[in-house]
């Protein structure tokens, strides 16, 4: 069991390999070792991806439609497309957020030529905010408001 500073060091108890010739007689003696672990300062090689590419678009070239934009039903799949394809390069981003949590799970599927199918469920009544983002602009309309009878 290894510790620093009288906590735990994390992973221990390690196990150990220990070869080599016993220094005292098997006659029921125990044999102790100690070993002396140095702290090394580490330096940081992490590799940053803070920064995002440089994509030439335009989110208010983006069109929308569908009754997802504007009314869903719990427990059913609610449907909207999006059309990227005179907007530039980019990525599509969408989040739902209800009146007490984000929604479980949004489907964004590429159907091809920089057009989308979105898909989510919502699972309680009350009002929701659809934002759909092309890179980190809004696109015209968003963020929408969704509302669940």
């Amino acid at each position: 069991t290894l510790f620093r500073s009288a906590t735990h060091i994390v992973g221990s108890p390690f196990k150990a390999k220990v070869t080599g010739q016993r220094l005292v007689s098997s006659g029921g003696s125990m044999e102790t070792s100690s070993i002396l672990v140095e702290s090394v300062t580490r330096s940081s090689t992490e590799t940053s991806y803070s920064t995002m590419p440089k994509f030439a678009s335009d989110a208010s070239k983006v069109t929308s439609k569908g009754a997802g934009l504007m009314k869903a039903y719990v427990g059913q799949k609610s449907t909207f497309t999006v059309d990227c394809s005179k907007a530039g390069s980019n990525m599509l981003l969408v989040g739902v957020h209800g009146p007490t949590i984000p929604c479980e799970e949004v489907s964004v599927k590429h159907i091809g030529n920089k057009q989308y199918t979105v898909t989510y469920v919502v699972k309680e009544k009350g009002d929701y905010v659809l934002a759909v983002k092309w890179g980190d602009q809004h696109i015209p309309g968003s963020p929408f408001h969704v509302t669940v009878p």
